[in-house]
């Protein structure tokens, strides 16, 4: 894996594109640059390797570290520095598999005077409307295109891309509606529609370990705002 090339400026598709989107592009560039097809050997290496890359569990790694991905983070770039410059064994397998894609993550760095307690901004579920990110209770209207309203009906009615059970063809949480099983037409006052709030976080009695260089609160990062459920850790590291 190369992180300084643009697999998915290879295939001319945007980094948010799903797999589905991604092997359609594929597709359409093999059949036109396939060395049978008269097509440069080179080239079609470049397109087979940037399918290989993003079709397989290596895409997570690659958006989180490639600045092309669609999660590039510069704080893991950071942390990882500063574990491979550590005199302190660490397990940068075991990092890499703990740190999400989604820069859920938080990164924090303390002095000497650590006492164990700290106070931070983390971004939590939106509680108004549950990480769905739409008015549930809002009315959807219907207009023509003269603006002339034609028809009302409740924003809790049945999500018609999982028809309202919560889940897509694949069984995984709908991302339409977010597992809820009905949208609404206006986004959430609470959040805007962002799904998450940003809101502060106090924590006491962090006890960390002596003669280390990090630790890792778990479920003290950031909500996902993508996949329900999902939250990142905060990383406390001491500084140099």
């Amino acid at each position: 894996m190369n992180f300084n090339k643009n697999y998915y400026g290879i295939l001319g598709i945007p980094n948010t594109s799903t797999e589905k989107e991604i092997k359609k592009a594929y597709y359409k560039l093999s059949f036109t640059h396939h060395p049978d097809k008269g097509g440069d050997p080179k080239l079609f290496a470049e397109i087979t390797e940037a399918y290989d890359i993003l079709v397989d569990e290596t895409r997570k790694e690659y958006d989180i570290r490639s600045r092309f991905g669609n999660s590039y983070d510069e704080n893991k770039e950071l942390l990882t520095y500063e574990f491979e410059n550590s005199k302190v064994a660490y397990d940068n397998e075991k990092f890499e598999k703990d740190w999400n894609q989604n820069d859920l993550n938080i990164l924090i760095k303390i002095d000497e005077n650590f006492d164990g307690s700290i106070e931070y901004e983390r971004w939590v579920l939106c509680k108004e409307c549950n990480g769905n990110g739409r008015d549930t209770k809002s009315k959807i209207e219907i207009k023509d295109e003269f603006g002339n309203v034609l028809k009302l009906f409740d924003g809790s009615d049945g999500c018609d891309f999982c028809e309202g059970s919560g889940k897509n063809p694949l069984g995984d949480v709908c991302g339409i509606c977010n597992g809820e099983g009905k949208v609404g037409w206006s986004p959430c006052k609470g959040c805007n529609g962002e799904k998450r709030i940003l809101g502060k976080q106090k924590l006491e009695g962090i006890k960390f370990p002596k003669n280390e260089k990090s630790h890792r609160v778990d479920s003290m990062g950031h909500f996902d705002k993508f996949q329900m459920g999902m939250v990142g850790h905060l990383w406390l590291v001491k500084k140099d």
